[in-house]
């Protein structure tokens, strides 16, 4: 028959670990690679860590973990934290000062990133991780910041992706933070000098 010919994949289950070991972070290993090396050529900033710094972020307790299982396997991953000192590429004193409200509750958060293995790229996983991801800042009312590279913003069209998102959270709101942009000079030719009298 012809459902027989096209089963459907075993539903996406969506689940917060605190920590994550073993073949478990192995996997999800392989799946970050695979997700952020192509980035190596395309954005200035490094995005690709070692196995062992992401191993390291996977165990760390501190770091919210919501995976996407499909078959028992991990297929999808978010990451967010509120212990900002866990993030080396931020500067928590300018977020406190920013939100100091948010930073008094320590409810000011870092979504670390958003990925889902080739395998089920298209579907929804990416949408629901994120709206999860979204969905436990909003739980302690507090803010979510996180970073795009310019390739990821301009090719999947960022922004509209997180109105689309915001517009799901009652009275929500969101904006650009700040702005980091990379200039390169080519020097071909040094300053003519004249020479000495």
């Amino acid at each position: 028959s012809i459902l027989e010919q096209h089963r459907s994949a075993p539903p996406t289950i969506i689940t917060h670990e605190t920590s994550v070991t073993g073949e478990t972070a192995e996997a999800l290993w392989k799946a970050y690679h695979q997700n952020f090396e192509p980035l190596e050529e395309l954005a200035v900033l490094q995005h690709l860590y070692t196995r062992d710094e992401m191993l390291e972020e996977f165990a760390n307790p501190r770091i919210l973990k919501i995976v996407g299982w499909q078959g028992g396997e991990p297929v999808g991953l978010a990451m967010v934290t509120n212990s900002l000192e866990e993030v080396p590429q931020i500067s928590p004193r300018y977020l406190r000062r920013s939100y100091p409200e948010h930073g008094a509750r320590n409810a000011i958060y870092f979504g670390i990133l958003v990925m889902v293995s080739p395998g089920v790229r298209g579907l929804t996983l990416f949408s629901r991780l994120s709206t999860e991801l979204w969905q436990v800042v909003a739980r302690d009312s507090g803010v979510l910041v996180w970073d795009v590279c310019d390739f990821n913003r301009l090719t999947f069209d960022a922004e509209t992706i997180t109105k689309r998102i915001a517009e799901n959270f009652p009275h929500s709101t969101f904006a650009v933070l700040d702005r980091q942009t990379w200039y390169a000079a080519e020097l071909p030719e040094p300053i003519p000098v004249a020479p000495h009298r």
